[in-house]
């Protein structure tokens, strides 16, 4: 049984829908969390509930229980967020896995806990790297233009469905204007940082920061808490002018709001200048910052969404609204730039929207939020979509860059079967586009 196994049942949800911990306590999971490709615990931002009391934090995966103490996670605080440790054997003599600061984290064995469309292939689960020469794929290889794009259609729509499920989830502990926040700041995070955004968002909630302003915080004192608190500020001193650094220095130091610390691990390394988390927390919260009367959701309703729901000019109010010319801290008045601005209208500001029509019962609203998402131009390529487009013609793939919905397709399929070499899972699924 290979560890990556296990993240994918854990990931697609192959388990019973009566789950107990190993010491007897029901356990209901409302979102799986975020695949975490940094230190920390393997999925972040789960949303677990065991007896009845809700949890947010993270997951860790192991074989064996006893692999906690094996890799040393005892010792090691980024793993303090641990709430459910799942294990796909029990071989430890305690019922709970203890963390470094000395709580308990319950354990789930999954072993006698997984669905019946997963046990027949865990006894022959095994791990495979992915390989250059690794081209040839029974589902996408030399299929014809009308199944091929109606595939990815089809899962594309399954993504996006899938992001507004996570939205919901995070409604159970939380409110629109939170969640907004938390999906700006993580998709401004770039790559290497959206889990560490997404982490100071959730610390240092909207709703703190609202009632801060109330009280007479202003914009430098908010950026001045954001980076300050996480331990960025004092990172990014050389990436700074001179005075902008004293200034928010000594603006976190006067500040009277927020004293507790907040742990990320930001990774800095070769980091471009325009994507340093320091640069982006500045632009984010000056956008933030002019929410607070309002409320980030009615901000967005008022400016956006009520004005037409034709997809396009949707999508030019949502820019200009990202994109102007604020007194800004920053000598550049580019703003976030409009790759991340459409990362941030694709997959956060449209899934949030289109649950809100979903609550508001609006299904006019509803359908013109999915139009937007069917027909928004293709983002910028990442390594999952270069990768995915090794099974397909040239031909297809200049009509998959054209398009958003088809790159979102090839990764629904890589994040549900080529990311965990489940190839005869994924051709057994082929007869559903046929």
């Amino acid at each position: 049984m290979e560890e990556k196994f296990l993240y994918h049942i854990w990931d697609a949800g192959h388990l019973n829908l009566n789950l107990h911990t190993v010491s007897g306590k029901q356990v209901k999971i409302g979102y799986q969390g975020q695949f975490n490709t940094f230190r920390g615990p393997d999925f972040v931002n789960a949303i677990i509930s065991i007896d009845g009391e809700d949890f947010r934090g993270g997951v860790e995966i192991h074989v064996n229980t006893q692999d906690w103490v094996k890799h040393a996670h005892q010792e090691d605080e980024f793993y303090n967020q641990v709430i459910l440790h799942v294990v796909f054997n029990h071989n430890s003599t305690s019922s709970c896995t203890i963390k470094e600061n000395g709580e308990l984290s319950e354990i789930l064995e999954l072993k006698e806990q997984l669905s019946d469309e997963i046990l027949k292939l865990v006894e022959t689960a095994y791990d495979t790297p992915i390989s250059q020469s690794d081209t040839y794929c029974e589902l996408l290889s030399a299929i014809d233009n009308d199944h091929l794009f109606a595939l990815l259609a089809l899962h594309g729509k399954q993504r996006f469905l899938g992001k507004v499920r996570r939205f919901n989830a995070s409604l159970n502990v939380s409110d629109f204007d939170q969640i907004l926040f938390e999906g700006i700041m993580e998709a401004a995070g770039y790559d290497k940082n959206k889990l560490n955004m997404l982490q100071l968002a959730q610390s240092i909630p909207f709703h703190s920061l609202r009632e801060w302003h109330r009280d007479g915080l202003d914009c430098t004192g908010m950026i001045s808490i954001l980076s300050g608190s996480s331990g960025l500020l004092i990172k990014s001193k050389t990436r700074l002018a001179e005075d902008l650094f004293t200034t928010l220095m000594h603006a976190y130091e006067v500040q009277s709001f927020q004293a507790k610390r907040v742990q990320c691990d930001w990774q800095l390394f070769r980091i471009r200048p325009l994507n340093h988390p320091m640069l982006r927390i500045i632009m984010v919260a000056e956008f933030i910052y002019s929410c607070f009367v309002e409320g980030l959701l009615n901000r967005l309703l008022t400016e956006v969404e009520f004005h037409s729901p034709e997809p396009a000019i949707r999508y030019k109010r949502f820019t200009m609204l990202f994109s102007s010319q604020m007194d800004t801290l920053l000598p550049s008045k580019n703003g976030l730039g409009h790759s991340v601005i459409n990362n941030i209208f694709l997959n956060i500001y449209l899934p949030i929207m289109y649950l809100y029509a979903q609550k508001m019962a609006d299904e006019v609203m509803k359908q013109s939020v999915l139009e937007s998402w069917n027909t928004f131009a293709a983002l910028q390529e990442n390594h999952i979509i270069r990768f995915m487009c090794r099974h397909i013609s040239p031909n297809q793939v200049k009509l998959v860059s054209k398009k958003s919905l088809y790159q979102q397709g090839l990764m629904d399929i890589f994040y549900r079967s080529c990311r965990y070499h489940l190839c005869s899972q994924c051709k057994q699924q082929s007869s559903l586009y046929a």
